[in-house]
Order: structure tokens, then C-alpha cells, then sequence
């Protein structure tokens, strides 16, 4: 059975030999590469299993990174499996 890979995962830099938990390296990664533009608004990010597979981390420090970022403004969540990058205008109305 073939696994859905993505290139995202160059987007995010782990480091497993500092103190700074997974889900925070994530959270930096995405935040810097919205800023940086290098991750278009609007752009969707991959379902919270395919990123943890494509970095060998649990689903669940994914989806703690995701969640932080939407209660941040930075991220949407929507029903399907993927949480995409919102415009300037979905953060702002809610």
C-alpha cells in the first residue's frame, strides 16, 4: 500500500537533540514560513497523519502544533482532514 508523502516536511526543521519540544520546533517552522512568505495564505497544509509520517513524530504533536496556530489566527481548521492557511480576511472575521 503506498503512504501519501509530502514535500511539506522540508518546511519543518526538527532538531531531537535540543529541550525544545516537537510540537514547538513545528509551530516555529510553520509560523516562520508563513511569515517568510515561503507558505502562502491560503495554501493548505497536509492532514495532520501524513505530516507526523513524514517526520516520524505522533499525530498528536501535529495536531498540538495546528492547534496552536489556529487559536493564534494563523491557521483555519476545517472538516476533512486538512487545516489550510487562511486569508487575512478569514482570520479577522472569524
Amino acid at each position: 500500500m503506498d503512504k501519501t508523502r509530502t514535500n511539506f516536511s522540508v518546511l519543518v526543521v526538527l532538531r531531537r537533540d535540543t529541550p525544545v519540544p516537537l510540537h514547538r520546533q513545528i509551530e516555529t517552522s510553520i509560523r516562520d514560513a508563513i511569515r517568510a512568505g515561503r507558505l502562502p495564505r491560503g495554501s493548505p497544509l497536509p492532514p495532520s497523519r501524513v505530516l507526523a509520517a513524514d517526520l516520524g513524530v505522533s499525530r498528536g504533536v501535529v495536531v498540538e502544533a495546528y492547534q496552536q496556530h489556529a487559536s493564534e489566527g494563523y491557521l483555519a481548521s476545517y472538516a476533512g482532514g486538512y487545516t489550510p492557511n487562511p486569508t487575512y480576511e478569514e482570520v479577522c472575521t472569524g
